[in-house]
């Protein structure tokens, strides 16, 4: 998890190079020490220190909170990793957190799922689900406060959900990112494009890497693409814009984005470390 250092620290200690602490501090209940990460996502890093507290997230009528203190990044700046770049604007709302599923990242791994410190009782495996959220969109920010709610995310396992996926044991593409993967191939009139894949609801689009010697390009809107994935149902469906399929140079892995949970599924099983997907429901 990491959370941006204005929405959780005094303006005055948040900057481009840095948070201004020279010693662990407590705020709200936020313990941010000076232990110094940089965190690598598909094609941007991020930095910050990190941070420990307890964690409640959802809605305000149905939330869910960690048995105890779990460690997180206060992250000060995002640079967009091939060219420098400094990451912002409405698509990277101060008051939105993202949570990486599974894994571990930072010194020793200590940053990892607040999901695998949520108590779900003796009924329920520890985990979540998420259900369709819908195609129908409007552009919105968190800003602005007009963005829908969606009832997604559900915590706990419960075993008559889970016989409706199909379940395989997680794999690890790379130790340097440290998530889950599907072994997929996309395609559309080519060669398919086969390798550890991503599926992650924080991405917008779906990217698929290409040679660093070759430019960056975007599917057309009206492009039929198929995904294979090893041990799950085939997922088809066509572009119906640009870019939402990328062709990045340098990416090690593929990632299928937020259009495929529009419709779609994922389960993951923290206690029998497995992960699954279901297809139309």
């Amino acid at each position: 998890m990491t959370i941006e250092c204005l929405s959780a620290l005094p303006a005055e200690l948040c900057s481009e190079d840095g948070i201004k602490i020279t010693e662990s501090r407590e705020f709200d209940g936020i313990l941010v020490t000076t232990k110094k990460v940089v965190m690598h996502y598909g094609t941007y890093d991020e930095y910050g220190n990190v941070a420990s507290a307890r964690v409640t997230f959802g809605s305000p009528v149905s939330s869910a909170s960690t048995d105890r203190r779990v460690s997180f990044l206060i992250r000060y700046k995002q640079v967009r990793r091939d060219t420098g770049e400094i990451v912002g604007g409405p698509l990277w709302p101060k008051g939105i957190f993202g949570i990486s599923p599974i894994g571990g990242d930072g010194p020793n791994q200590m940053i990892r799922s607040p999901m695998a410190a949520v108590s779900v009782g003796t009924v329920l495996h520890r985990g979540y689900y998420l259900s369709p959220i819908g195609s129908t969109w409007k552009p919105c920010t968190n800003e602005q406060g007009n963005c829908p709610e969606v009832r997604a995310l559900h915590i706990g396992v419960p075993d008559d959900v889970k016989k409706t996926f199909k379940m395989q044991k997680w794999k690890q593409a790379n130790p340097r990112y440290n998530f889950p993967t599907f072994e997929s191939c996309l395609s559309w009139n080519s060669k398919p494009n086969c390798r550890p894949t991503l599926y992650d609801t924080g991405n917008s689009t779906i990217m698929v890497p290409t040679d660093t010697s070759k430019p960056y390009r975007s599917l057309d809107a009206g492009t039929k693409v198929a995904v294979k994935t090893e041990g799950q149902d085939d997922w088809n469906f066509t572009t119906t814009y640009k870019p939402e399929v990328e062709i990045v140079p340098g990416l090690e892995h593929n990632i299928v984005g937020i259009r495929f949970f529009e419709r779609n599924s994922l389960l993951v099983d923290l206690e029998t470390q497995e992960i699954g997907l279901r297809l139309g429901h």
